[in-house]
């Protein structure tokens, strides 16, 4: 899907019922589908540490703690609809926890809202537990593509598609190529391709 050359800006309630209307279907059809992270261990882990934890804590903290985990405990109760809903009109921590949404058009309204912000898809783009389709969107976008944060975030996310992360590494400058030659949790074809880009743009050694 190519973007407006000067897209008008729209609020987060027009771009929320747009986004519904648009993909009706699709929102139908996931409909009783409970909420369900891409990757979940993290927090079953927190989880499951939590009352050892709180049960050694002083108050403040064990509130503190309480408070920390209830966007969580809150989007699990959430319908789809109401999850995409609130890709547009929560805050910066619920849209962190909906982009890990094991539903791909939650995930997608994320991504769809105009109260994302550039800090926000730097984060996004190095995270392991999304789907594809996120960081497929990102590698789509001219305007998210303009940041050289969100490029090398990317190519050094073992998540990222390896199609996405090729294309990718000639935008790479000396430094960040040299990082990613030696990082061992990408596919060894993309370290080569690193190091390969990497020789040629220092030269000929002396």
């Amino acid at each position: 899907m190519s973007e407006p050359e000067n897209p008008q800006p729209v609020s987060e309630h027009e771009a929320a019922v747009q986004f519904e209307q648009e993909h009706a279907q699709e929102i139908a059809a996931e409909h009783g589908k409970g909420f369900e992270l891409v990757d979940a261990a993290e927090e079953e882990k927190a989880r499951l540490e939590l009352p050892v934890a709180a049960e050694a804590a002083a108050p403040a903290v064990i509130a503190e703690e309480v408070e920390r985990i209830s966007p969580l405990q809150k989007i699990s109760r959430l319908s789809v609809g109401e999850r995409v809903k609130l890709a547009f009109l929560g805050n910066k921590e619920e849209r962190a926890i909906l982009i890990r949404d094991g539903s791909r058009i939650v995930s997608s309204a994320v991504m769809s809202s105009p109260k994302l912000t550039e800090q926000e898809i730097e984060n996004i783009a190095g995270m392991k537990n999304v789907q594809e389709s996120v960081l497929r969107d990102i590698a789509r976008s001219r305007k998210f593509m303009k940041s050289t944060v969100v490029v090398r975030n990317l190519v050094n996310n073992p998540r990222c598609p390896l199609d996405i992360s090729l294309n990718l590494v000639k935008r790479l400058i000396v430094t960040d190529l040299n990082l990613l030659s030696k990082n061992k949790g990408i596919p060894e074809t993309l370290r080569k391709v690193a190091n390969k880009a990497l020789k040629e743009k220092q030269g000929p050694q002396r």
